[in-house]
C-alpha cells in the first residue's frame, strides 16, 4: 500500500479582490508553509469563469454579491505546489468565515467576513486538478 503523506501536489490559489492589498503578506506566508508557486497570473476574472466556478451555488440569493465582489478587481491566480499542497493550504487559509478563523491564518489575518475572506483554494486533490485546468487553460488558437 502506497503511503500518501508526504505526496508532492499541485493546488490552486485565488487571492480575492480584498485580499489584494496583502498579497505579498500572503505569498510570505504561502511560501513560509512550504509551498512555492509554480504559475502565478495577476488579471481580472469574468462571468463566464464565475459561473463556471461557483456552478453549485450560482442559483443561491447572496450569489449575485459574490459575482460582484469578484468582478470588483483583479485577483491573483497561482498553482502552488508541494507535500501536502491541498492541505497545508486549507489549514493555512482557516475557515471560509473569516470571522471564525484564527489569528495566524491568512483569512484571521486578512478577512473579515464569509464573502471578504481574501483567498480561495481548492478543497480536495480533484478539484484542485479541475480548478488549475479552468482557470489556466491554454486559448485556442484560431487558424
Amino acid at each position: 500500500m502506497k503511503d500518501n503523506k508526504n505526496v508532492v501536489e499541485q493546488t490552486l490559489a485565488i487571492i480575492k479582490p480584498d485580499g489584494i492589498k496583502n498579497a505579498i503578506k500572503i505569498i510570505e506566508m504561502i511560501y513560509n508553509e512550504g509551498l512555492k508557486i509554480e504559475k502565478y497570473e495577476v488579471r481580472m476574472l469574468d462571468e463566464e469563469i464565475l459561473k463556471e466556478h461557483y456552478a453549485h451555488i450560482v442559483d443561491k440569493p447572496f450569489y449575485p454579491k459574490l459575482e460582484n465582489y469578484m468582478l470588483s478587481s483583479e485577483v491573483v491566480l497561482m498553482i502552488l505546489e508541494g507535500v501536502n499542497a491541498v492541505d497545508k493550504l486549507r489549514n493555512l487559509m482557516g475557515p471560509t468565515d473569516s470571522t471564525k478563523a484564527q489569528k495566524g491564518t491568512i483569512r484571521g489575518e486578512f478577512g473579515t467576513d464569509i464573502t471578504y475572506n481574501a483567498i480561495h483554494g481548492s478543497d480536495s486533490k480533484e478539484n484542485a486538478e479541475i480548478e488549475i485546468n479552468r482557470f489556466f487553460r491554454q486559448k485556442q488558437k484560431r487558424i
